[in-house]
């Protein structure tokens, strides 16, 4: 009982530490790369500024047609799906 009792007391003392590290983060902008705000919800490739310059075409060169590298990349998408599901049913 005196077990239970001390780690409830443990868990409410970490989370409210936790929350208050957060709001402390959230509200003195702690992170930020001033000139680098694109709001909420933008991430991934969103935050590499000029990104457009890498992506424009001109910069990847293949003898292989488009087609080719998207199914690629579907069958390696595939291909690792079915990889996890497989280890998750092995090591359940």
């Amino acid at each position: 009982m005196k077990r239970k009792v001390a780690k409830t007391v443990f868990n409410v003392i970490f989370y409210t530490a936790l929350a208050a590290l957060v709001l402390y983060i959230m509200i003195n902008s702690l992170g930020l790369i001033n000139g680098l705000d694109f709001g909420a919800g933008a991430y991934y490739y969103a935050d590499i500024p000029q990104f457009a310059k890498y992506v424009n075409g001109e910069h990847f060169h293949s003898q292989f047609p488009m087609w080719f590298h998207i199914a690629l990349f579907l069958v390696w998408g595939g291909a690792m799906y079915k990889l996890w599901t497989w280890l998750d049913r092995k090591l359940k």
